[in-house]
Protein backbone atom coordinates (compact mmCIF):
# COMPACT_ATOMS: atom_id res chain seq x y z
CA UNK A 1 0.00 0.00 0.00
CA UNK A 2 1.41 3.57 -1.21
CA UNK A 3 2.35 5.58 1.73
CA UNK A 4 1.75 9.40 2.22
CA UNK A 5 -1.34 9.67 0.35
CA UNK A 6 -2.34 13.20 -1.83
CA UNK A 7 -5.61 13.00 -0.88
CA UNK A 8 -8.03 11.42 1.47
CA UNK A 9 -12.01 11.84 0.90
CA UNK A 10 -14.11 11.37 3.94
CA UNK A 11 -17.68 10.97 3.71
CA UNK A 12 -20.73 8.48 2.68
CA UNK A 13 -18.92 6.59 0.25
CA UNK A 14 -21.25 3.88 -1.82
CA UNK A 15 -18.77 1.87 -4.08
CA UNK A 16 -20.24 0.03 -6.13
CA UNK A 17 -18.49 -3.26 -5.41
CA UNK A 18 -20.68 -6.13 -3.93
CA UNK A 19 -18.22 -7.51 -2.14
CA UNK A 20 -17.71 -4.29 0.14
CA UNK A 21 -20.48 -1.05 -1.01
CA UNK A 22 -20.16 0.46 1.50
CA UNK A 23 -16.78 3.10 3.01
CA UNK A 24 -16.14 5.89 5.29
CA UNK A 25 -12.89 6.85 3.13
CA UNK A 26 -11.07 6.80 -0.15
CA UNK A 27 -7.04 7.46 -0.24
CA UNK A 28 -5.82 8.85 -3.66
CA UNK A 29 -2.08 8.59 -4.72
CA UNK A 30 -1.68 10.76 -7.65
CA UNK A 31 -4.82 9.93 -10.43
CA UNK A 32 -6.06 6.82 -8.83
CA UNK A 33 -7.06 4.86 -5.73
CA UNK A 34 -4.96 3.19 -3.24
CA UNK A 35 -7.36 2.53 -0.25
CA UNK A 36 -11.08 2.50 0.81
CA UNK A 37 -11.74 2.01 4.02
CA UNK A 38 -12.71 2.77 7.12
CA UNK A 39 -11.53 6.33 8.37
CA UNK A 40 -8.64 4.89 10.44
CA UNK A 41 -7.87 1.98 7.87
CA UNK A 42 -7.21 5.06 5.21
CA UNK A 43 -5.84 7.94 7.27
CA UNK A 44 -3.01 5.40 7.98
CA UNK A 45 -1.21 6.20 5.31
CA UNK A 46 -1.13 9.87 5.50
CA UNK A 47 1.76 11.91 5.21
CA UNK A 48 3.19 15.91 6.01
CA UNK A 49 1.54 16.48 2.57
CA UNK A 50 -1.73 14.83 2.67
CA UNK A 51 -5.06 16.92 1.85
CA UNK A 52 -8.22 15.81 3.40
CA UNK A 53 -12.09 16.39 1.08
CA UNK A 54 -14.46 16.04 4.31
CA UNK A 55 -17.81 15.73 2.67
CA UNK A 56 -19.43 15.12 5.92
CA UNK A 57 -23.05 13.48 5.31
CA UNK A 58 -23.14 14.35 1.60
CA UNK A 59 -22.74 10.56 -0.52
CA UNK A 60 -19.59 9.90 -2.93
CA UNK A 61 -20.67 7.53 -5.66
CA UNK A 62 -18.10 6.53 -8.65
CA UNK A 63 -18.27 9.08 -11.30
CA UNK A 64 -21.26 8.69 -13.91
CA UNK A 65 -20.52 7.08 -17.49
CA UNK A 66 -22.35 8.53 -20.35
CA UNK A 67 -22.15 5.80 -23.03
CA UNK A 68 -23.61 7.52 -26.04
CA UNK A 69 -23.51 11.06 -26.45
CA UNK A 70 -22.77 13.45 -29.27
CA UNK A 71 -20.31 16.42 -27.51
CA UNK A 72 -18.86 18.19 -30.77
CA UNK A 73 -22.83 18.76 -31.84
CA UNK A 74 -24.40 19.44 -28.50
CA UNK A 75 -21.34 21.93 -28.62
CA UNK A 76 -22.73 23.77 -31.34
CA UNK A 77 -26.38 23.58 -30.50
CA UNK A 78 -25.76 25.72 -27.41
CA UNK A 79 -23.80 28.29 -29.70
CA UNK A 80 -26.85 28.11 -31.85
CA UNK A 81 -30.40 29.08 -31.49
CA UNK A 82 -31.64 27.40 -28.23
CA UNK A 83 -35.58 26.60 -29.34
CA UNK A 84 -35.45 23.80 -26.74
CA UNK A 85 -38.05 26.17 -24.44
CA UNK A 86 -40.14 27.78 -27.03
CA UNK A 87 -43.47 27.67 -26.69
CA UNK A 88 -45.35 29.07 -30.41
CA UNK A 89 -44.11 29.31 -33.75
CA UNK A 90 -43.79 32.61 -33.21
CA UNK A 91 -41.46 32.51 -30.22
CA UNK A 92 -38.95 30.91 -32.33
CA UNK A 93 -39.41 33.32 -35.08
CA UNK A 94 -38.68 36.14 -33.03
CA UNK A 95 -35.62 34.08 -31.60
CA UNK A 96 -34.20 33.27 -34.80
CA UNK A 97 -34.91 37.03 -36.40
CA UNK A 98 -32.67 38.06 -33.24
CA UNK A 99 -29.81 35.63 -34.25
CA UNK A 100 -29.82 37.25 -37.60
CA UNK A 101 -29.65 41.06 -36.85
CA UNK A 102 -26.26 39.91 -35.44
CA UNK A 103 -25.03 37.60 -37.54
CA UNK A 104 -23.08 38.63 -41.22
CA UNK A 105 -24.82 37.56 -44.35
CA UNK A 106 -24.19 34.15 -45.53
CA UNK A 107 -23.30 32.48 -42.01
CA UNK A 108 -25.31 29.19 -41.04
CA UNK A 109 -28.59 30.53 -38.57
CA UNK A 110 -28.25 26.66 -36.57
CA UNK A 111 -31.66 26.47 -34.51
CA UNK A 112 -31.33 23.21 -32.63
CA UNK A 113 -33.90 21.28 -30.29
CA UNK A 114 -37.18 22.75 -31.71
CA UNK A 115 -39.78 20.06 -30.46
CA UNK A 116 -43.26 20.48 -32.46
CA UNK A 117 -44.69 18.70 -30.12
CA UNK A 118 -44.26 21.58 -27.12
CA UNK A 119 -45.38 24.76 -29.40
CA UNK A 120 -49.22 25.35 -29.29
CA UNK A 121 -49.08 24.89 -33.31
CA UNK A 122 -47.85 21.38 -33.08
CA UNK A 123 -46.20 22.64 -36.07
CA UNK A 124 -42.87 23.91 -37.88
CA UNK A 125 -42.28 27.08 -38.79
CA UNK A 126 -42.54 27.27 -42.32
CA UNK A 127 -40.01 27.64 -45.33
CA UNK A 128 -42.06 30.91 -46.20
CA UNK A 129 -41.82 32.35 -42.56
CA UNK A 130 -38.32 31.69 -42.57
CA UNK A 131 -37.85 33.61 -45.79
CA UNK A 132 -39.51 36.07 -44.39
CA UNK A 133 -36.86 36.45 -41.80
CA UNK A 134 -33.47 36.38 -44.20
CA UNK A 135 -32.59 35.26 -47.66
CA UNK A 136 -28.84 36.11 -47.10
CA UNK A 137 -28.49 33.67 -44.47
CA UNK A 138 -29.16 29.57 -44.63
CA UNK A 139 -31.18 29.10 -41.81
CA UNK A 140 -31.93 25.17 -40.41
CA UNK A 141 -34.32 24.38 -37.49
CA UNK A 142 -33.24 20.73 -36.29
CA UNK A 143 -35.95 18.88 -34.10
CA UNK A 144 -34.50 17.62 -30.83
CA UNK A 145 -34.12 14.22 -31.74
CA UNK A 146 -31.55 14.83 -35.11
CA UNK A 147 -33.85 13.31 -37.71
CA UNK A 148 -36.59 15.91 -38.56
CA UNK A 149 -34.87 19.50 -40.26
CA UNK A 150 -36.95 23.07 -41.45
CA UNK A 151 -34.93 25.06 -43.31
CA UNK A 152 -35.19 27.98 -45.62
CA UNK A 153 -34.98 28.47 -49.69
CA UNK A 154 -30.94 29.41 -49.44
CA UNK A 155 -30.47 26.39 -47.19
CA UNK A 156 -31.95 24.45 -49.76
CA UNK A 157 -29.83 26.24 -52.34
CA UNK A 158 -26.74 25.06 -50.41
CA UNK A 159 -27.54 21.51 -50.29
CA UNK A 160 -28.87 20.76 -52.95
CA UNK A 161 -32.05 19.22 -52.38
CA UNK A 162 -34.66 18.81 -54.86
CA UNK A 163 -38.06 17.44 -54.97
CA UNK A 164 -38.06 13.74 -55.66
CA UNK A 165 -34.95 12.98 -53.26
CA UNK A 166 -36.17 10.69 -50.61
CA UNK A 167 -36.22 12.63 -47.09
CA UNK A 168 -37.40 15.93 -49.03
CA UNK A 169 -41.08 16.84 -48.44
CA UNK A 170 -43.31 18.52 -51.01
CA UNK A 171 -46.55 20.09 -50.84
CA UNK A 172 -49.80 19.42 -52.87
CA UNK A 173 -48.23 21.02 -55.84
CA UNK A 174 -44.89 19.20 -55.91
CA UNK A 175 -42.98 22.25 -53.96
CA UNK A 176 -40.06 21.87 -51.76
CA UNK A 177 -42.10 22.85 -48.17
CA UNK A 178 -38.03 23.15 -46.65
CA UNK A 179 -39.51 19.78 -44.45
CA UNK A 180 -36.75 17.14 -44.15
CA UNK A 181 -36.62 13.77 -42.65
CA UNK A 182 -34.56 10.64 -42.77
CA UNK A 183 -32.59 10.27 -44.63
CA UNK A 184 -32.06 13.68 -46.57
CA UNK A 185 -32.24 14.88 -42.33
CA UNK A 186 -29.35 12.62 -41.42
CA UNK A 187 -27.49 14.40 -44.40
CA UNK A 188 -27.83 17.86 -43.09
CA UNK A 189 -27.27 16.92 -39.43
CA UNK A 190 -23.48 15.21 -40.90
CA UNK A 191 -23.20 18.45 -41.99
CA UNK A 192 -23.96 20.46 -38.94
CA UNK A 193 -20.69 19.19 -36.37
CA UNK A 194 -18.72 21.16 -38.80
CA UNK A 195 -17.33 24.74 -37.36
CA UNK A 196 -15.87 28.04 -38.76
CA UNK A 197 -12.42 27.73 -37.35
CA UNK A 198 -10.60 25.27 -34.03
CA UNK A 199 -11.71 28.46 -31.56
CA UNK A 200 -15.23 27.44 -32.74
CA UNK A 201 -14.50 23.79 -32.18
CA UNK A 202 -12.85 24.24 -28.57
CA UNK A 203 -15.37 26.62 -27.10
CA UNK A 204 -18.43 24.03 -28.65
CA UNK A 205 -16.04 21.15 -26.80
CA UNK A 206 -15.67 23.11 -23.76
CA UNK A 207 -18.96 24.40 -23.00
CA UNK A 208 -20.29 20.68 -23.50
CA UNK A 209 -17.82 18.96 -21.38
CA UNK A 210 -18.74 21.64 -18.43
CA UNK A 211 -22.02 20.60 -18.79
CA UNK A 212 -21.28 17.02 -18.57
CA UNK A 213 -18.85 17.79 -15.20
CA UNK A 214 -21.74 19.70 -13.78
CA UNK A 215 -24.07 16.73 -13.84
CA UNK A 216 -21.53 14.48 -12.28
CA UNK A 217 -19.98 12.65 -15.15
CA UNK A 218 -16.32 11.38 -15.47
CA UNK A 219 -16.54 9.90 -18.68
CA UNK A 220 -18.46 10.63 -21.99
CA UNK A 221 -18.69 8.05 -25.27
CA UNK A 222 -18.71 10.31 -28.21
CA UNK A 223 -20.27 9.45 -30.96
CA UNK A 224 -18.55 11.47 -33.70
CA UNK A 225 -17.15 11.79 -37.13
CA UNK A 226 -13.29 11.06 -37.44
CA UNK A 227 -12.07 14.85 -37.87
CA UNK A 228 -14.07 15.61 -34.51
CA UNK A 229 -12.92 12.46 -33.18
CA UNK A 230 -9.19 13.67 -33.77
CA UNK A 231 -10.00 17.20 -32.57
CA UNK A 232 -11.08 15.61 -29.24
CA UNK A 233 -8.01 13.37 -28.88
CA UNK A 234 -6.06 16.11 -29.72
CA UNK A 235 -7.52 18.14 -26.64
CA UNK A 236 -7.95 15.96 -24.10
CA UNK A 237 -5.74 18.07 -21.51
CA UNK A 238 -7.69 21.09 -21.76
CA UNK A 239 -11.27 19.59 -21.47
CA UNK A 240 -12.36 18.70 -17.63
CA UNK A 241 -13.96 15.28 -18.47
CA UNK A 242 -12.80 11.86 -20.15
CA UNK A 243 -13.99 10.99 -23.37
CA UNK A 244 -13.71 7.69 -25.29
CA UNK A 245 -14.49 8.59 -29.35
CA UNK A 246 -16.63 6.37 -30.90
CA UNK A 247 -16.29 6.92 -34.68
CA UNK A 248 -19.08 7.65 -37.39
CA UNK A 249 -17.85 6.94 -40.83
CA UNK A 250 -21.21 8.67 -41.87
CA UNK A 251 -20.49 11.95 -40.08
CA UNK A 252 -18.32 13.94 -42.12
CA UNK A 253 -16.18 13.13 -45.31
CA UNK A 254 -14.33 10.01 -43.80
CA UNK A 255 -15.01 6.64 -45.31
CA UNK A 256 -14.66 3.67 -43.09
CA UNK A 257 -10.85 3.25 -44.53
CA UNK A 258 -9.45 6.01 -43.06
CA UNK A 259 -11.37 5.54 -39.61
CA UNK A 260 -9.86 2.14 -39.76
CA UNK A 261 -6.38 3.36 -40.70
CA UNK A 262 -6.34 6.18 -38.51
CA UNK A 263 -3.45 6.67 -35.93
CA UNK A 264 -5.32 8.60 -32.98
CA UNK A 265 -8.25 6.05 -31.98
CA UNK A 266 -5.75 3.26 -30.24
CA UNK A 267 -7.02 0.16 -28.59
CA UNK A 268 -10.72 -0.95 -28.29
CA UNK A 269 -11.38 1.40 -31.53
CA UNK A 270 -15.39 1.40 -31.62
CA UNK A 271 -16.90 2.29 -35.32
CA UNK A 272 -20.49 3.21 -35.70
CA UNK A 273 -23.36 2.90 -38.14
CA UNK A 274 -26.88 3.19 -38.15
CA UNK A 275 -29.82 0.59 -39.25
CA UNK A 276 -32.81 2.89 -38.57
CA UNK A 277 -34.56 6.18 -37.98
CA UNK A 278 -36.22 7.26 -35.11
CA UNK A 279 -40.19 6.20 -33.77
CA UNK A 280 -41.51 10.09 -33.61
CA UNK A 281 -40.26 10.49 -37.14
CA UNK A 282 -42.08 7.20 -38.01
CA UNK A 283 -38.97 5.90 -39.67
CA UNK A 284 -37.75 3.83 -36.78
CA UNK A 285 -38.19 0.18 -38.84
CA UNK A 286 -41.27 -1.67 -37.26
CA UNK A 287 -42.80 -4.45 -38.59
CA UNK A 288 -46.68 -3.46 -38.66
CA UNK A 289 -47.63 -0.01 -39.87
CA UNK A 290 -47.52 3.19 -37.16
CA UNK A 291 -50.53 2.96 -35.36
CA UNK A 292 -51.08 6.82 -36.04
CA UNK A 293 -50.02 6.60 -40.16
CA UNK A 294 -50.82 2.72 -41.84
CA UNK A 295 -49.30 4.09 -45.07
CA UNK A 296 -45.21 3.60 -43.35
CA UNK A 297 -43.11 0.77 -41.49
CA UNK A 298 -40.41 3.08 -41.02
CA UNK A 299 -37.49 2.41 -43.22
CA UNK A 300 -33.76 0.73 -43.17
CA UNK A 301 -30.76 2.90 -43.96
CA UNK A 302 -29.28 -0.31 -45.99
CA UNK A 303 -30.17 -3.07 -47.66
CA UNK A 304 -29.09 -6.82 -45.59
CA UNK A 305 -25.92 -6.93 -48.14
CA UNK A 306 -24.55 -3.50 -47.68
CA UNK A 307 -25.17 -3.72 -44.09
CA UNK A 308 -23.69 -7.20 -43.62
CA UNK A 309 -20.61 -5.91 -45.94
CA UNK A 310 -20.04 -3.06 -43.12
CA UNK A 311 -20.66 -5.78 -40.20
CA UNK A 312 -18.11 -8.22 -41.56
CA UNK A 313 -14.79 -5.64 -42.55
CA UNK A 314 -15.15 -3.74 -38.88
CA UNK A 315 -15.58 -6.88 -37.24
CA UNK A 316 -12.56 -9.07 -38.84
CA UNK A 317 -10.69 -5.75 -38.58
CA UNK A 318 -11.04 -6.97 -35.10
CA UNK A 319 -12.81 -3.55 -33.96
CA UNK A 320 -16.25 -2.80 -31.33
CA UNK A 321 -19.26 -2.20 -33.78
CA UNK A 322 -21.72 -0.08 -32.43
CA UNK A 323 -24.96 0.53 -34.37
CA UNK A 324 -28.07 2.70 -34.35
CA UNK A 325 -30.97 0.37 -33.85
CA UNK A 326 -34.29 1.55 -32.23
CA UNK A 327 -37.06 -0.49 -33.54
CA UNK A 328 -37.85 -5.00 -34.09
CA UNK A 329 -36.56 -4.59 -37.78
CA UNK A 330 -33.65 -2.69 -37.84
CA UNK A 331 -32.91 -5.08 -34.29
CA UNK A 332 -33.44 -8.28 -36.44
CA UNK A 333 -30.94 -6.85 -39.19
CA UNK A 334 -28.57 -6.03 -36.56
CA UNK A 335 -28.85 -9.29 -34.97
CA UNK A 336 -28.68 -11.20 -38.29
CA UNK A 337 -25.39 -9.59 -39.46
CA UNK A 338 -23.75 -9.67 -35.58
CA UNK A 339 -24.48 -13.84 -35.84
CA UNK A 340 -23.52 -14.40 -39.47
CA UNK A 341 -20.14 -12.36 -38.89
CA UNK A 342 -19.56 -13.82 -35.27
CA UNK A 343 -19.93 -17.37 -36.87
CA UNK A 344 -17.48 -16.88 -39.47
CA UNK A 345 -15.36 -15.03 -37.27
CA UNK A 346 -15.45 -15.96 -34.17
CA UNK A 347 -14.68 -13.83 -31.45
CA UNK A 348 -15.09 -14.61 -27.35
CA UNK A 349 -15.51 -10.72 -26.09
CA UNK A 350 -16.56 -8.29 -28.73
CA UNK A 351 -18.97 -6.58 -26.59
CA UNK A 352 -20.85 -5.36 -29.78
CA UNK A 353 -22.88 -2.83 -29.25
CA UNK A 354 -26.82 -1.96 -30.35
CA UNK A 355 -28.00 1.32 -29.60
CA UNK A 356 -31.37 2.56 -28.33
CA UNK A 357 -32.78 -0.83 -28.37
CA UNK A 358 -36.52 0.54 -27.69
CA UNK A 359 -39.01 -1.57 -29.32
CA UNK A 360 -38.06 -5.29 -29.10
CA UNK A 361 -39.15 -8.59 -28.88
CA UNK A 362 -38.56 -11.25 -26.13
CA UNK A 363 -37.01 -13.31 -28.36
CA UNK A 364 -34.59 -10.35 -29.47
CA UNK A 365 -33.68 -10.01 -25.96
CA UNK A 366 -33.03 -13.81 -26.06
CA UNK A 367 -30.11 -13.80 -28.89
CA UNK A 368 -28.55 -10.57 -27.81
CA UNK A 369 -27.91 -12.17 -24.44
CA UNK A 370 -26.71 -15.68 -26.45
CA UNK A 371 -24.37 -13.18 -28.62
CA UNK A 372 -22.97 -11.38 -26.11
CA UNK A 373 -24.02 -8.48 -27.32
CA UNK A 374 -24.00 -5.01 -25.39
CA UNK A 375 -26.97 -2.78 -25.27
CA UNK A 376 -26.42 1.04 -24.81
CA UNK A 377 -29.83 2.42 -23.99
CA UNK A 378 -30.93 5.90 -22.73
CA UNK A 379 -33.73 5.98 -19.86
CA UNK A 380 -34.61 9.65 -20.33
CA UNK A 381 -36.01 8.80 -23.41
CA UNK A 382 -38.71 7.41 -21.45
CA UNK A 383 -39.39 10.68 -19.69
CA UNK A 384 -38.34 13.47 -21.60
CA UNK A 385 -39.51 12.27 -25.47
CA UNK A 386 -42.19 9.93 -25.17
CA UNK A 387 -43.99 11.34 -21.89
CA UNK A 388 -44.21 10.48 -18.51
CA UNK A 389 -46.64 7.80 -19.08
CA UNK A 390 -44.81 6.94 -22.88
CA UNK A 391 -48.44 8.69 -23.84
CA UNK A 392 -46.98 10.02 -27.34
CA UNK A 393 -45.44 6.76 -27.72
CA UNK A 394 -49.40 5.23 -27.31
CA UNK A 395 -50.38 7.46 -30.51
CA UNK A 396 -47.52 6.20 -32.80
CA UNK A 397 -47.21 2.39 -32.05
CA UNK A 398 -50.42 1.55 -29.95
CA UNK A 399 -50.60 0.24 -26.53
CA UNK A 400 -49.90 -3.44 -27.38
CA UNK A 401 -46.37 -2.47 -28.84
CA UNK A 402 -45.90 0.12 -25.49
CA UNK A 403 -45.42 -2.87 -23.53
CA UNK A 404 -42.48 -4.36 -25.42
CA UNK A 405 -40.78 -0.64 -25.25
CA UNK A 406 -37.78 0.47 -22.94
CA UNK A 407 -37.62 -3.23 -21.50
CA UNK A 408 -35.21 -2.98 -19.28
CA UNK A 409 -35.93 -5.30 -16.45
CA UNK A 410 -36.65 -8.09 -18.83
CA UNK A 411 -33.69 -7.18 -20.42
CA UNK A 412 -31.58 -7.23 -17.21
CA UNK A 413 -33.26 -10.76 -16.43
CA UNK A 414 -31.04 -11.76 -19.27
CA UNK A 415 -27.82 -10.77 -17.76
CA UNK A 416 -27.27 -8.68 -20.84
CA UNK A 417 -24.75 -5.78 -20.43
CA UNK A 418 -26.57 -2.42 -20.80
CA UNK A 419 -25.03 1.09 -20.18
CA UNK A 420 -27.09 4.23 -19.95
CA UNK A 421 -26.29 7.13 -21.86
CA UNK A 422 -28.10 10.69 -23.01
CA UNK A 423 -27.89 10.28 -26.68
CA UNK A 424 -26.94 14.54 -26.40
CA UNK A 425 -27.94 16.38 -27.42
CA UNK A 426 -31.27 14.43 -27.85
CA UNK A 427 -31.65 14.61 -24.26
CA UNK A 428 -29.53 16.62 -21.94
CA UNK A 429 -26.81 15.01 -19.77
CA UNK A 430 -28.66 13.74 -16.54
CA UNK A 431 -26.96 10.77 -15.07
CA UNK A 432 -29.49 11.08 -11.89
CA UNK A 433 -32.24 11.80 -14.35
CA UNK A 434 -31.52 8.62 -15.84
CA UNK A 435 -31.33 6.72 -12.59
CA UNK A 436 -34.42 8.11 -11.93
CA UNK A 437 -36.04 6.84 -15.54
CA UNK A 438 -34.82 3.47 -14.37
CA UNK A 439 -36.66 2.93 -11.18
CA UNK A 440 -39.52 5.11 -11.37
CA UNK A 441 -40.40 3.50 -14.94
CA UNK A 442 -44.01 3.87 -16.30
CA UNK A 443 -44.29 0.44 -17.20
CA UNK A 444 -44.09 -0.98 -13.52
CA UNK A 445 -43.00 -4.49 -14.90
CA UNK A 446 -39.77 -2.70 -15.87
CA UNK A 447 -38.59 -1.42 -13.15
CA UNK A 448 -35.32 -1.88 -12.05
CA UNK A 449 -33.44 -1.19 -8.51
CA UNK A 450 -31.58 1.39 -7.64
CA UNK A 451 -28.55 -0.59 -7.36
CA UNK A 452 -28.93 -1.81 -11.03
CA UNK A 453 -29.84 1.62 -12.23
CA UNK A 454 -26.48 2.98 -10.58
CA UNK A 455 -25.08 0.23 -12.16
CA UNK A 456 -26.05 0.87 -15.68
CA UNK A 457 -24.55 4.45 -14.84
CA UNK A 458 -21.10 3.30 -13.67
CA UNK A 459 -19.54 0.15 -13.86
CA UNK A 460 -21.74 -0.90 -16.80
CA UNK A 461 -20.19 1.65 -18.93
CA UNK A 462 -17.18 0.80 -18.01
CA UNK A 463 -17.41 -2.62 -19.16
CA UNK A 464 -19.26 -1.66 -22.46
CA UNK A 465 -16.07 0.10 -23.14
CA UNK A 466 -13.14 -2.28 -22.36
CA UNK A 467 -12.58 -0.16 -19.05
CA UNK A 468 -13.40 -2.01 -16.22
CA UNK A 469 -9.99 -2.75 -14.83
CA UNK A 470 -9.73 1.07 -14.31
CA UNK A 471 -12.96 2.65 -13.84
CA UNK A 472 -16.40 2.08 -13.07
CA UNK A 473 -16.37 1.74 -9.43
CA UNK A 474 -14.32 2.73 -5.80
CA UNK A 475 -11.50 -0.12 -5.28
CA UNK A 476 -7.71 -0.19 -5.11
CA UNK A 477 -6.00 0.29 -8.61
CA UNK A 478 -9.00 2.35 -10.22
CA UNK A 479 -8.74 6.06 -11.45
CA UNK A 480 -10.00 8.60 -8.78
CA UNK A 481 -12.88 9.51 -10.93
CA UNK A 482 -16.05 10.39 -8.25
CA UNK A 483 -19.27 12.39 -8.09
CA UNK A 484 -20.16 13.66 -4.57
CA UNK A 485 -24.42 14.18 -4.33
CA UNK A 486 -26.54 15.87 -1.74
CA UNK A 487 -27.91 13.14 -0.88
CA UNK A 488 -28.07 9.08 -0.82
CA UNK A 489 -29.69 7.63 -3.83
CA UNK A 490 -30.64 4.76 -1.41
CA UNK A 491 -32.27 6.56 1.43
CA UNK A 492 -34.36 8.98 -0.24
CA UNK A 493 -38.14 7.82 -1.44
CA UNK A 494 -37.07 6.38 -5.28
CA UNK A 495 -39.28 9.00 -6.71
CA UNK A 496 -37.33 11.95 -5.18
CA UNK A 497 -34.12 10.65 -6.77
CA UNK A 498 -34.34 12.79 -9.75
CA UNK A 499 -34.01 15.76 -7.06
CA UNK A 500 -30.59 14.78 -6.22
CA UNK A 501 -28.10 17.52 -6.53
CA UNK A 502 -24.91 16.73 -7.98
CA UNK A 503 -22.45 19.16 -5.12
CA UNK A 504 -19.06 17.91 -6.99
CA UNK A 505 -16.97 16.20 -9.74
CA UNK A 506 -13.51 14.70 -9.34
CA UNK A 507 -11.41 13.68 -11.99
CA UNK A 508 -8.06 11.90 -11.72
CA UNK A 509 -8.39 13.32 -7.99
CA UNK A 510 -8.64 16.40 -8.86
CA UNK A 511 -12.16 18.76 -8.83
CA UNK A 512 -13.67 19.52 -11.86
CA UNK A 513 -16.62 21.12 -10.96
CA UNK A 514 -18.49 22.33 -8.03
CA UNK A 515 -21.82 23.27 -7.11
CA UNK A 516 -22.26 27.21 -6.29
CA UNK A 517 -24.00 26.24 -3.68
CA UNK A 518 -20.81 24.82 -1.49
Amino acid sequence: MAKNLDLIIKGNIITVVNQKPRAEAIGIKGDKIVSVGTVKEVEADTGKDTKVLDVKDKTVLPGFIDSHAHPMGTGKNRLGVDLSSVKTVKEALDAIRERVKKTPAGKLIFCPEYNRQCVAEKRYPSRNELDSISNKHPIWIQHYDGHFSQVNSMALEILKYKAGMEGVIVDAKGQLTGLLQDPASARSLSTGDNFDDKAEAMEALLLMTKEAASVGITTLFAKEGLENAEFILKNLNKIPVRIRPMVFPGFGAASLDDVLNSKFLGDHICICNLTDGSVEGRTAALYEPYTDDPTTLGMLHHSDEQFYSFVEKVHKAGCQISIHAESERAIDQVLWAFEKALEKYPRKDHRHRIEHFEIVTPKQIKRVARLGVALAMQPMFVTMCEGPNLDYYRTLIGDERVKRAHTYRWILNEEILVSGGSDTPVTKVNPLGGISALVNHPLKEQRIDVYEAIEVFTINGAKIGFEEDIKGNIEPGKLADFVVLSDDPYRVPREKIGNIKVEMTIVGGKVVYQSQAN
